[in-house]
């Protein structure tokens, strides 16, 4: 995250001459899981899983132009076991063979997506948000090319179950029982990924 921050500080700084501080911890936030990777907290956390896993994986194939092997090799798995999940998720990687978007592109434009996003929800001063947005592709192309590669398959997973858990335990007021029932898994099962995610329990 950090080096994140630092990367979006360094291109806000570069193309407007000033500092924002929120803006540049919100847009790290945003970014943290590299790319556009969708956690809908409406849903239960099984479900959402799997939708978070297979825009992961569409993500990744994409970037990989199609290639199991490839995309296991930037997943840090086994090829059989990336193609048996991709099987199990209905994914068709002919599809991704078939992107004419370089995955260069790809990357940069779901950053733009992402600082647009976050954009529109801050509360920058109108004439120095006009400021950023007129240098917005610059800013994008500069984040998207300095970027770290995306997340290992087990990297990914755990910063959505940590974000997920996260925003189930503060719903549920922190009760570890409460919270358990919410995402239909055993106390002892939360306590283990509690402990694992280094999640914070008030």
């Amino acid at each position: 995250m950090n080096s994140i921050t630092t990367l979006v500080d360094s291109a806000l700084k570069k193309f407007t001459g000033e500092e924002f501080p929120k803006l540049k911890e919100d847009i790290s936030s945003n970014l943290e899981f590299r790319l556009i990777f969708t956690i809908d907290l409406s849903k239960p956390f099984k479900e959402a899983k799997k939708e978070f896993l297979k825009n992961y994986l569409n993500d990744l194939l994409t970037l990989s132009l199609g290639n199991i092997s490839l995309a296991a090799k930037k997943a840090q798995v086994h090829r059989r076991h990336l193609h048996r999940i991709i099987l199990e998720l209905d994914i068709d990687p002919n599809t991704h063979r078939k992107e004419l978007l370089k995955p260069s592109e790809y990357k940069r434009v779901n950053v733009y997506n992402i600082l647009d996003e976050t954009l529109a929800g801050s509360a920058v001063q109108e004439d120095k948000l006009k400021n950023i947005y007129s240098n917005l592709d610059d800013i994008s192309e500069i984040i998207a090319e300095n970027m770290d590669e995306i997340a290992s398959y087990d990297e990914a997973l755990d910063l959505f179950e940590k974000e997920y858990i996260q925003k189930a335990l503060k719903e549920n007021d922190y009760n570890i029982q409460k919270t358990a029932g919410f995402l239909d898994i055993s106390e002892r099962t939360l306590y283990r990924k509690i402990s694992k995610l280094n999640i914070e329990v008030v």
